[in-house]
């Protein structure tokens, strides 16, 4: 759009709310985002990063299938159901990590704020345009615990899945050196700023394409290096078209920052329908002979309408069919938001 004087028309000045529109209109040509660095990538590649005391695929190749034992629990004030800071140990790797273990519900391990699959997939998809060091969601992964070991610490546990001696549930790597941030996203640091505005603009990218929609402070975390710049997403199970979601704050399934690092979205378009295909089965469980749930190479999916898939002995998770389309069209609609020049890029 062109904006030059504006002029009389028959002598008469033009109506007032054509001239209000006319000059915002020009206000947003003549004021394009201003960054005060370059293009390029967003954050040193560090590793293991200040949080994590291995390089984050390393811990995750551990979470998802390594044999462990579960050597200390601390028991949340909500019980069982809630979050648990725990230590385990790889016998095999001679490894000991922290990590956040939240048992799933009972019956199909899929609550509506209880959501294993839910945390799972963000764990995936942002792989599609991540390097490992820039991870935004921590290594994460599900599990089911053997019943008698489970005991020694939680007497009172019940077998989560029935047929089953276990205790199923999501395994995440414990985050050191973060905090909950007093303030999310600053929009002044995201001008002059690199590596805050390449780790605010992932995340935003991660929960746009997720339709994150629990945006409480408590669910994210920032390092405790203020020169960092490193923001985590650690709680995204109202994601995914959850029917119930957190109205009353800001949510992050929009994008809010500015620009997007190039490189990320340029990834995104090289995402492929086998990619796509691959939410659909994100883990997979089947009993061994003391009826514990060991994880297994994924098959197939069994019923693209259900996320959670059961029958005797195994256990199927995965995103539905819808909620994989409605990834796959948020990520097209964001690439052709990028390519008419709505959304810049850095």
């Amino acid at each position: 759009m062109r904006c030059g004087p504006i002029r009389a028309t028959s002598g008469r000045l033009a109506l007032p709310v054509w001239l209000v529109l006319l000059v915002a209109a020009c206000a947003r040509h003549e004021a394009p985002l201003r960054l005060a660095f370059t293009e390029g990538s967003s954050a040193t590649r560090e590793t293991p990063t200040p949080a994590l005391p291995l390089p984050a695929d390393e811990i995750g190749r551990l979470l998802a299938a390594a044999p462990f034992e579960l050597d200390h629990v601390e028991r949340a004030s909500g019980g069982v159901m809630g979050v648990e800071h725990s230590r385990i140990r790889f016998p095999e790797r001679n490894v000991e990590l922290d990590v956040k273990w939240k048992t799933a519900p009972s019956g199909d391990a899929d609550g509506w704020d209880n959501s294993p699959r839910k945390e799972i997939a963000p764990y995936a998809i942002q792989q599609w345009f991540l390097d490992v060091p820039d991870w935004a969601v921590p290594p994460t992964a599900i599990r089911c615990i053997a019943l008698d070991r489970f005991r020694r610490l939680v007497p009172s546990t019940e077998a989560t899945i029935e047929g089953t001696r276990c205790v199923l549930g999501l395994l995440a790597a414990w985050l050191e050196n973060v905090e909950p941030p007093t303030v999310l996203y600053d929009a002044e640091r995201f001008t002059h700023d690199r590596r805050y505005a390449g780790h605010m603009a992932d995340l935003n990218l991660l929960t746009y394409l997720i339709d994150h929609r629990d945006g409480r402070s408590g669910n994210f975390l920032v390092s405790k290096n203020s020169d960092d710049g490193r923001v985590w997403a650690v709680d995204n199970g109202i994601a995914f078209g959850n029917w119930v979601w957190n109205y009353f704050v800001t949510n992050w399934n929009v994008i809010r920052v500015p620009a997007l690092r190039r490189d990320a979205v340029e990834r995104l378009r090289r995402v492929t329908p086998e990619q796509v295909r691959s939410l659909l089965v994100l883990a997979e469980l089947r009993a061994d002979a003391d009826g514990v749930l060991q994880p297994v190479q994924g098959s197939a999916p069994r019923d693209v309408d259900r996320g959670t898939r059961m029958a005797p002995g195994w256990i199927q998770f995965g995103l539905t069919a819808d909620e994989v389309a409605a990834v796959d069209a948020r990520r097209r609609e964001l690439l052709e938001r990028v390519d008419r020049g709505e959304i810049p890029l850095f």
